[in-house]
């Protein structure tokens, strides 16, 4: 079952509290950097689209989309990149129509940015990740299934990756899927065969 939106703050946000969670795990071993997810191409997160909801703000972007921010970057102990690094996010591949919006901590939706990212709207590729758990959202306007594709290095305040350190993988998978009660929109979702490089258009 999932909780449909709520009213916070005076406004109403998208749907989250009841997906069960599933962690992209980050973990550093010396200068070694590692990821691990829990899906796979059998087994994706489900899009889901809620008809007739429009969200308050920036979440608007989701109003009308399938959706979910079930998928949440986690530290999996001490990550320590070095003094001025950070740890960077970029996206290297995507299925054209996902697209991808900067959350937080899930009980905290009101206070999201819900600004693009990875590519979205012609966002950069690369986001710099706090080291806090943060579910992103992401939305795709057609059924069907998707994927992104990520790399995960140490980079210095300008997303520049630093010398010295390893770098790490991992790829999400979706399908957007008809939501009881919802008008669906049919159509295909294509594939997308960039690798853009972060700053590209």
């Amino acid at each position: 079952m999932i909780i449909g939106s709520a009213a916070m703050g005076g406004g109403v946000w998208p749907n989250s509290q009841n997906w069960p969670m599933e962690h992209v795990s980050i973990s550093m071993d010396g200068t070694d950097l590692h990821a691990h997810a829990n899906t796979n191409a059998s087994n994706r997160i489900e899009l889901n689209r809620f008809a007739g909801e429009e969200y308050s703000g920036g979440a608007g972007v989701l109003t009308d989309t399938y959706y979910s921010d079930q998928y949440g970057w986690v530290a999996d102990g001490f990550i320590d990149p070095g003094a001025g690094n950070g740890i960077w996010i970029e996206r290297v591949g995507s299925t054209l129509g996902l697209d991808a919006y900067e959350g937080g901590m899930r009980m905290m939706r009101e206070n999201h940015t819900y600004d693009a990212i990875f590519g979205t709207a012609g966002s950069d590729d690369a986001w710099q990740w706090s080291g806090m758990m943060t579910h992103n959202w992401y939305s795709a306007s057609v059924l069907g299934e998707y994927e992104a594709s990520y790399r995960i290095f140490v980079g210095d305040q300008f997303g520049d990756a630093v010398a010295g350190f390893g770098e790490a993988s991992v790829t999400l998978y979706f399908d957007a899927v008809p939501t009881p009660g919802g008008a669906a929109l049919f159509g295909f979702a294509g594939l997308a065969g960039m690798r853009r490089k972060r700053g590209e258009s």
